[in-house]
């Protein structure tokens, strides 16, 4: 099949055997984003099975260009299986840790609020577009005529400064109750979130895979900032509800 063929498509895969992924041709693939079973047997679709991790870890090293980029989510209990096995293909740019808003309780334990995220390159040659963020300035060094070193006050007063993005993200997940980013599938990511990968590591009109695209969120992301996107799936009832979400997203309404 065409690469043309399948953009902007999320592919039915009820055998989880791929066979729309391994349709995709090498080195075609700008970015690979997904969420995929942590491996914690946390639904039916979620065993522990890294024959079939690292399948879907292959197919998508051989898809993506040589000068595209790697993300994927991971249960941190599987954090130190799952890098052995992605630096068989890539080189590690960033592990990334999202600090949830909203985790998990236990009595017998810490609350879990963790999810860790690999970003993986195959090349020296990647797609990186810086974001900056604003941070309270702790420490207000000043040059040798007693200006600001780095820093401004800003509207309110504080003394801030212009920073890269770190590495530790904060985000709420989605909810059921959310008008913006309602909940519908149980371990849905926030489209902010997958909009900042989306934004830092591919370019207008470039392809994005998400070989797990549950509800959508990836495509919807894709969507509001005028990327291209090729999805799987194995319940058709979350298909039909990337759709809907697709149908209700307007182009180029990303905010970042």
């Amino acid at each position: 099949m065409e690469i043309e063929e399948m953009i902007n498509k999320i592919f039915l895969e009820t055998q989880g055997n791929f066979e729309s992924l391994k349709q995709i041709p090498d080195n075609s693939i700008d970015l690979v984003l997904t969420d995929p079973p942590y491996l914690i047997n946390y639904a039916e679709w979620d065993k522990e099975d890294w024959s079939f991790t690292e399948q879907w870890v292959k197919e998508c090293f051989r898809v993506l260009k040589d000068t595209g980029s790697f993300y994927s989510f991971m249960a941190w209990q599987h954090s130190a299986e799952f890098k052995l096995l992605l630096d068989k293909y890539g080189t590690i740019k960033n592990w990334i840790i999202w600090e949830r808003s909203k985790g998990r309780s236990s009595k017998i334990n810490y609350k879990s609020i963790r999810e860790d995220i690999f970003y993986y390159v195959k090349t020296k040659e990647f797609t990186f577009n810086e974001q900056k963020k604003l941070r309270p300035v702790i420490a207000p060094y000043k040059n040798e005529d007693g200006t600001p070193k780095g820093w401004f006050i800003d509207e309110e007063g504080n003394r801030v400064r212009w920073t890269g993005v770190g590495n530790i993200w904060h985000y709420t997940p989605p909810n059921w109750s959310s008008k913006l980013d309602r909940q519908v599938h149980p371990t849905q990511k926030p489209v902010a979130l997958l909009e900042r990968i989306i934004n830092a590591s591919s370019n207008k009109n470039d392809i994005i895979l998400d070989p797990f695209m549950g509800a959508g969120s990836t495509a919807v992301a894709c969507k509001r900032l005028n990327r291209n996107f090729i999805g799987m799936e194995i319940y058709q009832k979350y298909v039909d509800i990337s759709y809907k979400r697709l149908s209700e997203t307007k182009q180029g309404e990303g905010l970042l």
